[in-house]
């Protein structure tokens, strides 16, 4: 797990997508509640795809899957307070199953 706080760490992530999208979203989230900083509200969670088990989805305002091209995350958001938030976000890894199927694509979760 890891916490994310500024836009120097985000910029040091490895995820390319996943580093542009926080980027974005960081700087419209300081323009519209004028800082500069995430500290007073809220972070990013970072979680590894083995610990998935850790993305409480009952705890989460709302889930939703975040599919770039070549990432796709599962991504939610846990309010703490009035203004304070933490977004989460775990790194979904894929792999095609077969099923001759000509109408539908099976795609499992591996941790």
């Amino acid at each position: 797990m890891k916490k994310v706080q500024t836009l120097e760490q985000i910029q040091k992530l490895n995820e390319t997508e996943l580093r542009t999208y926080l980027t974005e979203k960081t700087q419209a989230m300081f323009a519209e509640y004028g800082v500069d900083n995430l500290d007073d509200i809220g972070c990013y969670v970072l979680l590894e795809a083995e610990e998935m088990f850790d993305f409480d989805v009952k705890a989460m305002e709302f889930v939703e899957v975040l599919e770039f091209e070549n990432e796709t995350y599962l991504h939610g958001a846990k309010i703490l307070s009035d203004s304070y938030g933490e977004d989460f976000f775990c790194q979904l890894r894929w792999y095609n199953v077969n099923r001759n199927s000509k109408s539908c694509t099976v795609r499992k979760i591996f941790f």
